[in-house]
């Protein structure tokens, strides 16, 4: 079973989102059709976003952090799912 969060696919109209460009939305998206397998693969992480998988996983830390309150209605994401994004991007910092 994949995890998405509501409306994904659709326009997410970055010009109107003044918190979240759509590059966060992409990287919201990645990290949440893999966060029951423990995060994406490496290498394809440097693929497709040209940075680090470390990167990446300090990006998405700060891209849910950025605006606490706001990150449940920009991103549609559930409290649970933000802690377990949040964990996984943690854990693989540190690996």
């Amino acid at each position: 079973m994949v995890a998405e969060r509501p409306g994904l696919g659709q326009d997410k109209g970055s010009n109107t989102d003044p918190v979240y460009c759509e590059r966060d939305h992409t990287m919201i998206d990645y990290a949440l059709r893999w966060v029951n397998h423990g995060g994406g693969p490496e290498e394809d992480i440097e693929t497709r976003f040209g940075i680090a998988a470390r990167e990446f996983h300090r990006a998405v830390i700060e891209i849910l952090d950025r605006e606490p309150g706001s990150v449940f209605g920009h991103l549609g994401l559930s409290p649970v799912m933000v802690t377990r994004i949040k964990a996984i991007a943690r854990r693989r910092i540190w690996v």
